[in-house]
């Protein structure tokens, strides 16, 4: 939690003079307090709120709180204590003056509590000086993309600023000059009664005037939102293209992946695979060298008729890799030296699977699974 600042102190020991100088009837009234806390900050509200509590605590025990009157000498509701006015308006006159022609680097000094040691920590951040940006003073690096106008010093920076420009009860700084200036132009008369009225800005228009200028506010605002809804359509798009393309790519490697395992498992024939081994001219009609006809005497007499028979020849082939043509029972197929055999295509290469011939049985297994055959 953190302490009351620098700032707050000052003002503190201000107003404490103000009560040892005063009567008992002249204490601080409420109201000027309470002016007094809406200008800390959050740490020091949470300071003043936890003794309050803390204090209200001790004092209810036993005792029955009464109820506190306001006294005849109390300071009149808006009032500014006599002993702030002039420090007060030695702050306004910094600010109004740093504003119109510029600052330079000052210290801020503040005292804060670590949360886990609980030890007391005082800081001193400098904060930069001022550039001139569009015909306004503001810090300098102040202007970015996100705050394009820069930033501006504000009330609670012109504090920690005119204390270091001059602080009279220490009768030292580094601009006694604007001091004495400021002291020659201010009028105690003239000094605002309120803070808050002091920091009210006037602006004069007439009722169309002020019509227009909330047409204009109210189409700001819908253009605002007009952007950011065409932004989070644009976003949303570009999300959907993204999961697509993934989707696409995807798919595609996966179709890939699928026919790269085809390719490895497909059973191909050895005529398929191997071109190399098959002849390189298949007749398109394979000669039946089965059936021959018998050999005849070369003499027969010529009253004795000639007869001739069918001799039934043995298919063979080289014990090769290669397939060969082989009628079988009016058909052609394709048949290799381990008795495989495949129908023969109509453009002389292996058509489909038979199964395995059997010589002894004269016919042909097709039980027997389709060998499979390794690429090369």
């Amino acid at each position: 939690m953190t302490d009351i600042s620098s700032e707050t102190i000052e003002m503190s020991e201000s107003t404490t003079e103000l009560m040892t100088e005063s009567t008992s009837e002249s204490k601080t009234d409420i109201e000027s307090l309470l002016a007094i806390i809406k200008g800390l900050e959050m740490g020091d509200l949470w300071k003043i709120h936890d003794t309050a509590t803390s204090e209200l605590k001790k004092r209810s025990k036993g005792t029955v709180t009464k109820a506190v009157t306001k006294k005849a000498g109390s300071m009149p509701k808006g009032k500014v204590p006599t002993q702030l006015r002039r420090p007060r308006a030695w702050v306004d006159f910094t600010l109004k003056h740093a504003l119109e022609n510029g600052w330079e680097s000052f210290t801020v000094h503040q005292t804060k509590k670590d949360k886990e040691t609980g030890e007391k920590i005082s800081e001193e951040i400098l904060q930069p000086g001022s550039v001139l940006h569009e015909d306004a003073h503001v810090y300098e690096g102040s202007v970015t993309e996100k705050n394009p106008k820069g930033k501006q010093l504000i009330h609670k920076d012109a504090m920690s600023l005119s204390k270091q420009r001059w602080t009279p009860k220490e009768s030292s700084g580094t601009h006694q000059e604007l001091y004495e200036e400021f002291l020659a132009s201010y009028v105690e008369d003239n000094v605002s009664e309120t803070s808050t009225e002091s920091r009210t800005k006037v602006v004069k228009m007439t009722a169309a005037e002020k019509e227009q200028a909330s047409a204009e506010k109210k189409a700001e605002k819908l253009r605002v939102a007009e952007e950011k809804k065409a932004e989070k359509l644009r976003v949303a798009e570009e999300k959907k293209a993204e999961k697509l393309r993934v989707a696409e790519e995807k798919k595609e490697e996966k179709l890939k992946a699928k026919a790269e395992k085809q390719s490895k498992t497909t059973k191909i024939p050895v005529a398929a695979i191997s071109p190399a081994k098959v002849p390189a001219k298949v007749p398109a009609k394979v000669p039946e060298k089965a059936i021959v006809p018998a050999k005849v005497p070369a003499k027969v007499p010529a009253n004795v008729p000639v007869k001739t028979q069918k001799v039934q020849v043995e298919w063979s082939c080289p014990e090769d890799d290669m397939v060969h043509p082989w009628p079988y029972k009016g058909k052609s197929y394709l048949r290799n030296f381990q008795n495989e055999v495949w129908l023969r295509g109509t453009d002389g290469g292996c058509g489909e699977w038979q199964g395995i011939y059997l010589p002894a049985e004269d016919k042909i297994d097709d039980s027997v699974p389709e060998p499979e055959f390794e690429e090369e």
